[in-house]
């Protein structure tokens, strides 16, 4: 079954139409947020989720790069900033 997202095109500042294809259990569960007034529609929804993957795509990128920083050996030395960044600590 195909569904019709309109998703949120962010360096033209307007929306765009995108086709996908879904199973029926996704799209019940979708009718169902949508019926339970959660979401004022399927769109809202899926742009909400599409928002929420690409979020966890972005730290999981950064954590690698973190990790990649971190085995070369680098981040002994910087124990002290970020110590002092993440509890407010000047070195």
């Amino acid at each position: 079954m195909l569904c019709k997202v309109v998703y949120h095109f962010m360096a033209q500042r307007r929306k765009q139409k995108a086709v996908f294809t879904a199973d029926p259990e996704q799209l019940r569960q979708v009718r169902l947020a949508v019926q339970s007034r959660r979401y004022r529609s399927a769109s809202e929804l899926l742009r909400e989720a599409i928002d929420e993957k690409l979020e966890r795509l972005r730290r999981e990128r950064l954590a690698a790069q973190v990790d990649r920083y971190c085995d070369a050996g680098l981040g002994d030395e910087d124990s002290g900033l970020v110590e002092g960044q993440a509890f407010g600590r000047r070195r």
